[in-house]
C-alpha cells in the first residue's frame, strides 16, 4: 500500500525541506513537489510542480504528504483528492474545526486514507519507508506495531522498546488534533495482513472508541497502554477534548479492553512484549 511515489507538499519550506530529505536518504521514494511561486524548479533533485494534478499526471505519485501552514490546507488536501491520490498524511496542526469537516467529508466520500492532521506520520522500518517526522535515531527492525494519537509517546514507546532489543515493523500517529480523519476500519486490513508485524502496541487516552476497535481485532497478539487515569472529573483533557466523568470513565474503558487483551501499567513495560 504504501510502497508507491509520494508527492512532497511543502518540501521547498525549511521544516518540509528538512524532513523530507531525511526521508529520502531513509530510502523512501518522493517523486515530486507542489509550490506555484516555484513551478519548473527542482528541490532535492526532485521536480516541483505547481498543482497536484500536473504531479500525478507527469510522475503517477499516489501518497501526498503535507508540511503547510494549517490555513492552506483545506484547498492543497481538496485538490489531492480531486487529482486522484489515495493517501494523503497530514503533519500540520491546529486547522480548524470548520475545515476538518469539509476535509472528512470528502476523505469517506472518495474513500481517501487520511492520515493526521497533527501526526508524526507512519515509518515502515522494513520497506525503508518514513513518510512523516519521526526520529531515526532509535527506529530499529523489528516485530512490533506502535499505534498512538500522542507523537511524544510514540517517541517514547520506540525509544524504550529499542533499549529493550524489541524493534519495530510499523509506527503510525493517528493524529493529535481534536478531530482526525482515519477511518481506523480501513487500515485495520493493512495491518493484519502485514507479515511483518506480530504483536501490536496501542497507546490509548481518555475520550474515543479506537481503542476498542482495536481491542476487537484478531490474529495479532496486542498490548494496551492507556493514559489518563488519573486525569481530574470533570475536566476537558486528551486529544480528543474529552472529559473525564461517569459517561465517559477511563476505568470503565480499561476494564472493557482487560477482558480481551493485557493492559500495561506505563510504557517501561514494553520489555513484557517479547
Amino acid at each position: 500500500m504504501f510502497k508507491k511515489k509520494i508527492l512532497s507538499c511543502g518540501v521547498t519550506g525549511e521544516f518540509g525541506y528538512f524532513h523530507t530529505k531525511i526521508s529520502i536518504i531513509y530510502g523512501t521514494l518522493f517523486s515530486c513537489g507542489i509550490n506555484y511561486k516555484k513551478k519548473g524548479s527542482l528541490c532535492l533533485n526532485i521536480p516541483v510542480f505547481s498543482t497536484s494534478f500536473k504531479s500525478i499526471k507527469i510522475t503517477k505519485c499516489y501518497i501526498s504528504i503535507l508540511f503547510i501552514p494549517s490555513t492552506f490546507c483545506k484547498n492543497i488536501i481538496i485538490e489531492n483528492i480531486f487529482s486522484g491520490i489515495k493517501i494523503i498524511i497530514c503533519i500540520s496542526e491546529n486547522i480548524s474545526t470548520h475545515d476538518l469537516l469539509i476535509i472528512k467529508y470528502y476523505c469517506f466520500k472518495y474513500k481517501i486514507i487520511f492520515i493526521g492532521p497533527n501526526s508524526p506520520g507512519l515509518i515502515l522500518p522494513y520497506f525503508n519507508i518514513r513518510i512523516g517526522i519521526f526520529p531515526l535515531k532509535y527506529i530499529k527492525k523489528g516485530l512490533l506495531s506502535i499505534i498512538s494519537r500522542s507523537g511524544t509517546l510514540t517517541y517514547e514507546a520506540i525509544k524504550i522498546s529499542n533499549k529493550n532489543n524489541i524493534g519495530q515493523s510499523i509506527c503510525l500517529g493517528l493524529g493529535g488534533d481534536s478531530i482526525i480523519c482515519l477511518q481506523i476500519k480501513k487500515f485495520i486490513p493493512f495491518l493484519l495482513n502485514l507479515k511483518v508485524v506480530k504483536n501490536i502496541l496501542i497507546i490509548g487516552e481518555i475520550g474515543g472508541n479506537i481503542e476498542i476497535v482495536l481491542s476487537k481485532l484478531k490474529k495479532k497478539k496486542i498490548f494496551f497502554f492507556i493514559s489518563g487515569i488519573f486525569s481530574p472529573s470533570e475536566k476537558t483533557m486528551g486529544h480528543a477534548g474529552a472529559i473525564n466523568n461517569k459517561n465517559n470513565d477511563i476505568l470503565k474503558k480499561i476494564k472493557k479492553i482487560k477482558k480481551k487483551c493485557i493492559v500495561l501499567n506505563n510504557l517501561e513495560n514494553i520489555n513484557l512484549i517479547k
